[in-house]
């Protein structure tokens, strides 16, 4: 199980440096939740771009003498958009600098060395694929889009 700081402050750092490679100047709030309940709540009171997602468990896997364990991951890009942008080209606007930075944040993802540019705990399981979804009025009105991974922790 990959330790839940190292997973923060890899969360942060992906957020950062995939902020920069898109080309947007303006700042990312993080915000990590236990469960959907927790997430509405930490997202609640947010202005801006949020970089949304859960803190992963595990599963866990005794091979030959070694654990290692595995975590479904999810993180969304999302921003809560007036209502008066509803199909005008406003909403698409946002909608297109969410999509550059949620291609930048995938962008890392998929590198074989994405994860480790960041965290020296574990690996992305690249034997199952990235889903990336388009995310409406979700988690009280956030719109954007989401990716989902598997992430693998260092054997031990």
């Amino acid at each position: 199980m990959i330790p839940i700081n190292d997973y923060r402050q890899f969360v942060a750092e992906l957020t950062n440096y995939a902020l920069q490679q898109a080309g947007i100047e303006e700042k990312a709030t993080v915000r990590l939740a236990v469960t959907e309940t927790q997430l509405v709540n930490l997202l609640k009171d947010q202005a801006g771009i949020v970089i949304a997602g859960n803190i992963p468990g595990a599963d866990m896997r005794n091979t030959s003498g070694w654990m290692q364990s595995e975590g479904d991951c999810i993180l969304y890009v999302l921003e809560k958009m007036p209502a008066d942008y509803q199909g005008t080209e406003r909403e698409f606007d946002h909608y297109a600098t969410l999509q550059r930075l949620m291609t930048a944040i995938v962008g890392l993802l998929v590198n074989a060395d994405g994860f480790n540019r960041f965290c020296d705990k574990g690996d992305i399981d690249y034997s199952r694929p990235l889903t990336i979804e388009w995310e409406y009025n979700t988690y009280g009105g956030f719109n954007g889009l989401s990716v989902s991974y598997r992430l693998r922790d260092k054997a031990v």
